[in-house]
């Protein structure tokens, strides 16, 4: 049964009614004014005063590890360790969003435990932790091999892929954990395949007021220009042998193989090609201890 008398009395002609609806749109309209004014400022204050976000870290209540993937972090992510106490905090709970909202599949018989997630999740975390907006839009799922694997897509044997169709990381964990073991050697198979995932959500973000988009490939478009500006420097970083030769097979791998020696050998890289290693310090807003 429908009250009428209750539709009376919240109708547009309820002074009462119209007054709340009044209030409610004024407070709706503030709010967009503000959200608004605040991409604007931000916007500005990326584009001509610092390349980086307002802040980073907004969550008013985190969530935290338990004991034992803590233990994971501080025993094997030397990125975390460096940390100070409130980023160790914060990285934690993006971790622990991570693994929340990302489906983890064993294949070929091989069991994901929870130091595999935590690892995982880290390495995609570090990457992003000089954002605010940290998701990386392409990936929902992260599929682990015991070692090599054969792909039926390419007809040939991978280490790492990653698959923006399938919305998937895949790995061999043999050499995604050859990476973190082996801490300078320029090779890691977790971010060199999470660089080619966040390169290409960034370039198909459809968020116009993505600031970490704008950084990522704006920073990126600014390097490869200083790069083409300056004739052979292409090919002095090609026979200097710091970067290995998989770098120049296109844009995507020297994304990534570039990113990969800046987060192993940061003194290194500053030494060798310190206008190159700033503009990458830059892309990934990276002022942590280290670098």
């Amino acid at each position: 049964m429908i009250n009428f008398l209750l539709l009376q009395q919240e109708s547009p002609n309820n002074p009462a009614f119209t007054n709340t609806i009044s209030v409610v749109l004024i407070v709706i309209g503030g709010l967009l004014l503000c959200r608004g004014l605040f991409k604007f400022v931000e916007g500005f204050y990326v584009d001509f005063i610092a390349k980086k976000p307002l802040f980073r870290h907004m969550q008013l209540f985190t969530k935290d590890l338990d004991e034992k993937q803590k233990g994971i972090l501080e025993k094997d992510f030397k990125f975390y360790k460096r940390l100070d106490a409130k980023q160790q905090k914060y990285f934690r709970h993006r971790v622990y969003k991570f693994i929340s909202h990302v489906d983890f599949e064993g294949k070929e018989g091989f069991v994901i435990d929870p130091e595999k997630k935590v690892l995982v999740a880290a390495t995609a975390i570090m990457l992003t932790f000089g954002y605010r907006d940290y998701a990386i839009s392409l990936v929902d799922k992260i599929l682990i091999y015991p070692a090599v694997f054969y792909s039926n897509v390419d007809k040939n044997y991978h280490k790492g892929h990653f698959n923006p169709g399938y919305r998937a990381i895949i790995l061999s964990w043999e050499d995604f954990i050859h990476g973190y073991q082996v801490e300078d050697d320029n090779l890691n198979l977790g971010i060199h395949e999470f660089v080619h995932a966040l390169h290409l959500s960034y370039l198909n973000s459809k968020n116009a007021n993505d600031i970490s988009a704008h950084i990522f490939t704006t920073s990126l478009e600014e390097l490869n220009t200083y790069i083409k500006s300056k004739g052979n420097l292409k090919l002095i970083m090609k026979d200097s042998s710091y970067f290995r030769s998989y770098a120049f097979e296109n844009d995507f791998e020297f994304t990534a193989v570039i990113i990969e020696n800046f987060i192993e050998t940061p003194r290194e890289f500053r030494s060798k090609f310190p206008k190159i290693y700033a503009k990458i310090k830059e892309m990934l807003n990276f002022d942590f201890p280290g670098y």
